[in-house]
């Protein structure tokens, strides 16, 4: 338990952070996940570093929420309380509310309703996302939806720290997006 803690504070201090990666499968009692996005030295314009963190707790419940550097040199954070209300071998749905503010122009905004889904395609394959409503509580005035989908690789890495790392393609888009134009993103995801 000590070396999951040691691992989230190292993960949280160091990385910055946002998330278009949570899916419909709780993390578990005591247990740790992150979803990482490195956008190296700002080359993708729309790209953001970010760091989504997820612990169990309960089964079905986590605490969950992220950290984001935008190519604008501001910073983003979410935080939330995620529940999974349905789970079988082959999909697993939840659902989640929280509240996001940035450090820009200060906006306060409320994600609700968001439904979050996990479909395993097999062992090592499985598509998750998100349809998330984002509305805004500073201009009391609905945003609309963030729509992301990904598709997930699970190794077999494994070791006495790690339960699993996860290697996913997504595509993103943002209720900013007018133009519904899907952004692609990418995602490595560890579970201790």
């Amino acid at each position: 338990m000590i070396s999951k803690f040691i691992y989230f504070i190292l993960f949280t201090t160091q990385l910055f952070a946002s998330g278009a990666y949570d899916n419909g499968t709780s993390t578990g009692k005591g247990k740790f996940k992150f979803d990482l996005t490195w956008n190296p030295f700002d080359l993708i314009d729309y790209g953001q570093s970010y760091i989504v963190s997820s612990y169990g707790l309960t089964d079905k419940l986590d605490f969950h929420g992220y950290l984001s550097k935008h190519p604008e040199n501001y910073y983003s954070y979410y935080f939330g309380i995620f529940y999974q209300f349905y789970k079988s071998d082959k999909i697993d749905i939840a659902s989640s509310i929280g509240l996001r503010k940035n450090t820009m122009n200060h906006y306060n905004h409320i994600f609700f309703p968001q439904l979050l889904y996990t479909v395993n395609l097999n062992e090592s394959f499985y598509l998750g996302g998100s349809f998330v409503n984002v509305f805004n509580n500073s201009i009391k005035s609905n945003m609309g939806n963030a729509i992301d989908i990904g598709i997930f690789y699970k190794t077999k890495i494994k070791t006495n720290n790690i339960d699993a790392i996860s290697f996913g393609i997504s595509v993103f888009k943002p209720t900013s997006n007018v133009s519904n134009v899907l952004y692609p993103t990418y995602s490595i995801d560890i579970s201790l």
